[in-house]
């Protein structure tokens, strides 16, 4: 009888080990595969569903390349399936395998949308907006800033310096507020909190309009060691307000209305293999030692709360995919007493926004609805724009994989090729 049956049982998945070079010839021909699709993806002066139904054309190959690897990288592994999902580059697979998933799922959106558009029916004017005009979020072709200026670059580095109080004042020092201590201006970062490879257009898409533009304000980045930014957007450190593990609602208060904002670093990666190590040859502190300490700071100006919080947002995203969903990630992201890293309330991002990214990361997140502001935008844009800057990231590894370099040459993501002090009605209110 159907009832008496035992459960099927649950067969592992082949090792590919005597097949890596049949996997690496299915690699090279999704390669080609991939060139062809993305030479479809083309709009055509407006993105309707016809480009949409290309671009998922093109993710699904993305996908399935992603997948090759993953089975590549576990069939040259020495060790058992789950010591190989404890590394690094088993960590970054699935974090891009999901970022792709994600990014097909949301294509996949925006084109049966406008299907129905054709259909007679019609969306919210927003949706109009968003989908016949712009690319915005997904990171589906050459979206977002476009090249770098370098200009605009220089301009926000120096601006930070001066903002910061970073330069010293008889040498070329830089101050880094993570370490505390002066640094090479070399070894030094001006690093964005909101990516410059989205653009201001999603920038406003996200946060809303500003009085001035905010993409190259020394409002959205901190001047950090580049040992420290090389990992600062790798879901493996946060920066979240400095507060005690239990805090009187005295000094929550104190910190939400403060001028002044303290904040410290916490680690979100306690599997990660290089704690032990030590950041500067010249220092004993290692990254270990970082968590918990404070930001020092040379003046009283600080990047804004809004900026900080998509920044933690999207460390927690990559920290959930890259435990392949682990059920235990959100772990990592509370205190000894159990509440979460941010745990000030605030009005930091659009709350339909931080709820479909909730939805991505299951119910245990919920915490993050605590930074929610009343104003609504695209619903999918937080997370479209998550993918795409880990999509961005995977692309840079691999290219570098291909020029025969490991993961410790560092392709920069901040410095390659008139800040606003006014609140504007800021972030970081509570309520509505």
């Amino acid at each position: 009888m159907d009832g008496d049956r035992s459960p099927k049982p649950i067969i592992p998945e082949k090792r590919w080990g005597d097949d890596v070079e049949q996997l690496r010839a299915q690699e090279r021909a999704l390669n080609s595969d991939l060139r062809v699709a993305k030479k479809r993806v083309k709009a055509g002066g407006s993105f309707n569903a016809a480009f949409w139904a290309q671009s998922v054309a093109a993710e699904e190959v993305t996908l399935k390349r992603a997948q090759v690897e993953r089975k590549i990288s576990l069939g040259m592994f020495k060790g058992t399936e789950a010591e190989w999902e404890k590394t690094e580059e088993a960590k970054r697979l699935f974090e891009e395998i999901r970022s792709r998933e994600v990014t097909r799922k949301l294509a996949r959106k925006r084109q049966e949308d406008l299907e129905e558009i054709s259909k007679g029916r019609t969306l919210r004017a927003s949706f109009m907006k968003l989908f016949t005009t712009s690319k915005m979020g997904l990171g589906i072709a050459d979206t977002g800033a476009g090249k770098r200026d370098r200009s605009a670059q220089t301009k926000f580095r120096a601006d930070m310096v001066e903002r910061y109080g970073a330069q010293h004042p008889e040498e070329s020092f830089i101050w880094c507020p993570i370490f505390g201590q002066w640094l090479s201006a070399e070894g030094v970062t001006a690093a964005h909190l909101f990516a410059w490879m989205h653009g201001q257009d999603t920038m406003d898409g996200v946060f809303g309009k500003t009085s001035e533009p905010e993409l190259f304000s020394p409002r959205n980045g901190l001047l950090i060691a580049s040992v420290i930014e090389k990992y600062f957007d790798d879901g493996k450190l946060v920066i979240v307000p400095d507060l005690p593990e239990r805090p009187q609602v005295a000094e929550l208060l104190g910190w939400l209305t403060g001028e002044v904002r303290e904040y410290k670093i916490r680690i979100i990666d306690m599997t990660w293999d290089k704690l032990d190590r030590q950041p500067l040859p010249e220092s004993p502190l290692r990254y270990r030692d970082l968590d918990g300490r404070k930001l020092q700071f040379r003046t009283s100006f600080r990047p804004a709360a809004r900026y900080l919080y998509f920044h933690y947002c999207l460390q927690v995203l990559r920290r959930a995919w890259r435990l392949n969903q682990d059920k235990t990630a959100d772990v990592y992201l509370r205190d000894d007493m159990g509440k979460p890293f941010w745990g000030t309330p605030g009005r930091y991002l659009p709350k339909n926004m931080l709820l479909t990214l909730v939805e991505e990361l299951g119910h245990d997140y919920k915490h993050l609805l605590k930074g929610a502001s009343c104003r609504n935008g695209e619903e999918d844009l937080l997370l479209g724009v998550a993918t795409a800057q880990i999509k961005s990231k995977a692309t840079r590894r691999r290219t570098l994989r291909d020029l025969g370099f490991g993961d410790e040459i560092y392709l920069d993501d901040s410095e390659s090729d008139s800040d606003s002090e006014d609140d504007d009605g800021d972030d970081d209110e509570v309520g509505c």
